[in-house]
């Protein structure tokens, strides 16, 4: 499945370390299309697309490279309006910009990486998805992302 919107790299382009879309032991399965844009703690977190803002977590403040961070991670999940969803993990401890139901433009600042939940780095956790069921925690397929606007 590939994606239908077209989005642009959900951090400043002069913050971009790197982008990795293999090396995480997680992105196996319906993470297989996720992406990881390697930056700093602090760097700004970008909408990737115009949307509503349909989750937030931002209460945790801890992470590592162990499973057992697997659920401490802050996130926020965007809703836009060809039915896809985008979500950006691993988001620093109370650094929420939005709130539910806002609306967001495409570049507006959401948030900040951090280092909460599973990760052996700082980067933020990006994946484009739509739902195929009832259960919004495991009733999800994520979608290949081929480009991002303002890169290529």
């Amino acid at each position: 499945m590939m994606t239908k919107n077209k989005y642009v790299v959900p951090i400043p382009m002069e913050m971009l370390q790197r982008i990795d879309r293999s090396s995480s032991p997680a992105h196996i399965g319906k993470l297989r299309n996720a992406v990881d844009f390697v930056t700093p703690i602090g760097t700004p977190v970008l909408a990737a697309a115009e949307g509503i803002v349909t989750q937030i977590n931002d209460d945790f403040y801890v992470g590592g490279p162990d499973a057992s961070y697997w659920f401490f991670t802050n996130f926020i999940t965007i809703r836009h309006s060809n039915g896809e969803f985008s979500r950006y993990d691993h988001l620093d401890y109370q650094s929420s910009k939005v709130k539910l139901n806002q609306k967001v433009l495409a570049g507006d600042e959401i948030s900040k990486v951090g280092m909460t939940g599973y990760t052996y780095i700082p980067h933020l956790h990006f994946q484009v998805y739509v739902y195929t069921g009832y259960n919004i925690w495991t009733d999800f397929e994520t979608i290949e992302i081929k480009d991002f606007k303002n890169i290529l």
